[in-house]
């Protein structure tokens, strides 16, 4: 728990909601609603979670209108709780502000510039012609390959990689292991074997962009790979080369994107779906968990393929009749035809 203390008058201006209670009540963290005590700050989405509220010890709740009258004590009164209860969590634990400089283990290419007010840790390498942006954040054992562009307020956690050539606009994010910019699987089959396909595209990434611990981002072929503003991705999502995508699409974690896809704009898409390449797929789509996708998309909605969970002697036995579909399928198409003689 944070050893900061914030007053409910405080938090309310901080996140524009209306308080009901008293004001100079304060609270120390955030917590389940289960869970919370008198110095935690809780919160509930909707009318769905009214039979918890009741109970609850926690110092304050973040609640919506139409739950205001259940709330036991003080509450924070949000159009989007959830959103609320998202903006407290960095006022209770900030990011930690690191010394601004450059370490002295570090290595910096001659003709590479880095920001007065940038933080360089421990061991880390930047490529010549770099640029790190004001209030960028490196840390230790992060390696920048050449003509990188970070901007202002972007933070690479420990052991982060950039190939040659990668753009990330303001206020991303990059976990550890993330490696972005790596050549894209590209070969041409000849008589000997495999001819790798030179990789000479780069990357670019937009502002505010999340990406997860061990993702790996592909450099492009010829274009770069795109990512734009707002994208959020997990942990260990593969992006092929040439992908392109949208403003604000939100990928979990294993998901496979194939080179030369291009996903939409506020597009959802769940953890380990597969995506072939050179389709594309239309703004606003949800794809649920463990969807193959073998064909663009050109309407949004929401789609799935995967197989949902079911006992396993259920399983079993519908796994083998899905192995005798295709004859089935011909056995109806007989009963059809024979009924149709008959009738006629």
């Amino acid at each position: 728990m944070s050893s900061r203390r914030l007053t409910l008058a405080e938090l309310a201006e901080t996140l524009d909601c209306d308080l009901r209670g008293d004001g100079s009540l304060s609270v120390a963290g955030l917590a389940p609603i289960e869970s919370a005590g008198p110095d935690d700050l809780s919160f509930v989405v909707d009318t769905r979670w009214q039979s918890r509220l009741g109970g609850t010890r926690a110092g304050a709740v973040i609640v919506p209108e139409a739950l205001v009258d259940a709330a036991p004590g003080a509450c924070l009164v949000a159009a989007d709780p959830y959103a609320a209860f998202a903006s407290a969590s960095w006022l209770f634990a900030p990011d930690e502000q690191l010394q601004e400089g450059v370490d002295s283990s570090a290595r910096i290419d001659a003709t590479a510039s880095i920001a007065t007010s940038a933080s360089i840790g421990v061991g880390v390498v930047v490529g010549a012609g770099s640029v790190i942006g004001r209030q960028s954040t490196i840390e230790a054992g992060c390696v920048i390959g050449r003509n990188c562009r970070i901007g202002a307020g972007t933070r690479l956690f420990p052991r982060v990689v950039l190939g040659d050539d990668v753009t990330m606009g303001e206020r991303c994010r990059v976990q550890s292991g993330a490696v972005i910019g790596s050549e894209g699987f590209g070969y041409a089959r000849v008589a000997a074997g495999w001819q790798p396909i030179r990789q000479s595209g780069g990357v670019v990434l937009g502002d505010r962009v999340h990406v997860g611990a061990n993702s790996t981002i592909d450099r492009g072929a010829m274009e770069s790979t795109t990512i734009a503003d707002g994208v959020i991705l997990d942990n260990q999502i593969q992006i092929a080369h040439n992908v392109r995508i949208g403003e604000n699409t939100a990928i979990a974690g294993c998901t496979g994107i194939a080179g030369s896809a291009r996903i939409g704009r506020d597009c959802m898409i769940g953890g380990a779906c597969n995506i072939v390449g050179h389709i594309d797929i239309a703004d606003g789509v949800i794809l649920n968990a463990a969807s193959l996708v073998t064909r663009s998309i050109g309407e949004s909605g929401r789609y799935g393929s995967g197989t949902p969970l079911q006992p396993v002697r259920q399983w079993r036995r519908s796994f083998a009749a899905f192995g005798r579909l295709d004859e089935l399928v011909r056995r109806v198409r007989r009963l059809e035809r024979r009924t149709g003689n008959e009738e006629s």
